[in-house]
């Protein structure tokens, strides 16, 4: 599974047409063959229309199914990203309001720490990213631990505790989102019903040889599957997650 998320869109498109495509000439070919084997005419032979919608909705409540799953997926990363924003965002404000020298301290690790929340959200995860933010992290807990000794508002070092806890917390439930893929059984069956249904039109091409309709159908069926595997990618996809709320955080900022 990780594999096939590393690997170029294009690339998947191609494999999972060239199975589809496959899939259809075995269906065709298997037919021809039964064909040949039977002394029966060519209309006993043809699947019935009801089998075949049977597959077709089959394949169909599936895709929708696993759509539905990789689609919420995607909402759930991109409503992160506006709380992590906000959240983000109130430390900061509320940074600004201790008495010196906890905010010069704290300051500059605020905006460190969005830009390294940002480098990763851009980039595919790697061991350096986690590192970077977890030291910033620490440094800002620290920093944390410095203002609650010296700045004389409980209250407002109270909140300002508070506003980080949440923004340390939304980092490692987005890292967890990003984390999170549909299951690679779903996958499989989904798959398997999209090869098969493609083996049973392949059936129904031999007797009434639909040439363009069905390989049409296949090339939508395969851009549909591709459209789910592009919405399982937080970075790198086509379809990729605005991270506008933290940019426009960032240039408040300075």
């Amino acid at each position: 599974m990780a594999e096939l998320g590393k690997a170029p869109l294009a690339l998947i498109a191609l494999v999972l047409l060239a199975l589809l495509i496959g899939a259809m000439e075995i269906g065709r070919r298997g037919s021809g063959w039964l064909r040949s084997r039977t002394s029966s005419d060519g209309a006993s032979q043809a699947v019935p229309d009801h089998l075949l919608s049977a597959m077709l909705g089959l394949l169909a409540l599936l895709l929708g199914f696993t759509f539905s799953l990789a689609l919420t997926r995607y909402e759930a990363r991109r409503e992160l990203v506006v709380q992590e924003a906000n959240a983000i965002g109130t430390t900061w404000l509320r940074a600004q309001l201790l008495e010196e020298p906890a905010r010069s301290r704290m300051l500059p690790l605020m905006r460190a720490y969005l830009d390294a929340r940002l480098r990763w959200s851009t980039t595919p995860v790697s061991a350096s990213s986690l590192i970077e933010t977890d030291h910033i992290q620490s440094a800002l807990w620290r920093e944390m631990g410095f203002a609650l000794r010296h700045d004389s508002s409980s209250q407002l070092t109270r909140g300002l505790m508070d506003a980080m806890n949440e923004s340390f917390d939304l980092a490692s439930a987005r890292a967890a989102a990003r984390a999170a893929h549909i299951p690679l059984e779903v996958l499989l069956v989904l798959l398997s019903c999209a090869l098969l249904t493609a083996a049973l039109l392949g059936h129904v091409l031999e007797a009434r040889r639909h040439h363009l309709a069905t390989v049409t159908l296949l090339v939508l069926l395969g851009l549909a599957l591709v459209m789910i595997a592009d919405l399982e990618r937080p970075v790198g996809g086509a379809i990729r997650i605005s991270q506008q709320p933290l940019e426009d955080l960032r240039a408040s900022m300075r």
